[in-house]
């Protein structure tokens, strides 16, 4: 276990859809129950509510969810270590697609409508329209989300601090999970987190028309570019981090 590492504590930007579930519960494994955090938001909406108002949950060893760098400078003051997931653009966005598809009910309460608005539009839309609508309360998940959440908030539109804090916030991180390379990814965890850092395993992996999912293989070209041009600052990002995990893994 490199020095530091799990003393100063965690705190995991979880990436939606981007095998994160398992990351977290590895991540969260090292810290008994009183030094984890609470959850905190979990949607734009819990976020418009919050106001930024997160002192509340200052003072515990570990933090993970679909937070953002605004929830992490207030409750660590940077104190704590950061970690996250990443995962191919295009294949994280079909993830994503799927579940709101077939996983996702919404309520019938008219109240809480709106906050599944891209829910609605998902088992409305095929795929391309999906990610092609340019409607902010679908790019909101579809464009730059990663980049996004570690400079400002992945529920937010802006990236405020840009690709570059965001490269630089990759720097730092004693590790990351890549979805691709989940050897890899498990081999670097034991390196920095210790031998006894439990198995990541694969879930809800997507495969063709398993209970009416679309599988990667699905992905038109047309629809491939569209994704990636609205997510050139995560794609470079993940690129980048492909390459660090090569040479320490």
């Amino acid at each position: 276990m490199l020095p530091n590492t799990h003393d100063r504590g965690l705190f995991f930007f979880h990436n939606p859809k981007a095998g994160g579930t398992s990351v977290a519960r590895a991540l969260e494994s090292m810290f008994v129950d009183v030094e984890r955090c609470p959850l905190i938001e979990n949607s734009q909406r819990d976020h418009d509510r919050r106001h930024g108002d997160y002192a509340a949950f200052r003072g515990y060893r570990y933090y993970g969810g679909h937070y953002g760098h605004d929830i992490f400078s207030v409750v660590t003051n940077d104190s704590h270590c950061a970690v996250t997931n990443f995962r191919d653009p295009a294949e994280r966005l079909l993830s994503l697609y799927n579940y709101y598809r077939l996983d996702v009910t919404i309520p019938k309460d008219p109240s809480e409508v709106d906050n599944y608005y891209a829910v609605m539009f998902a088992q409305q839309v095929d795929f391309h329209r999906f990610v092609s609508t340019e409607d902010p309360r679908i790019e909101i998940h579809t464009r730059n989300h990663h980049t996004r959440q570690l400079t400002n908030s992945g529920w937010v539109s802006e990236c405020a601090l840009g690709l570059t804090y965001a490269v630089a916030m990759l720097k730092s991180m004693p590790w990351f999970y890549i979805c691709e390379r989940p050897e890899l990814s498990m081999r670097w965890a034991r390196q920095v987190f210790g031998h006894s850092f439990p198995v990541i395993p694969r879930e809800n992996v997507t495969s063709r028309e398993k209970n009416g999912r679309f599988a990667v293989t699905d992905i038109e070209p047309a629809t491939r570019r569209i994704i990636y041009e609205k997510n050139v600052l995560d794609e470079t990002l993940r690129a980048r981090a492909v390459r660090r995990m090569q040479r320490e893994a």
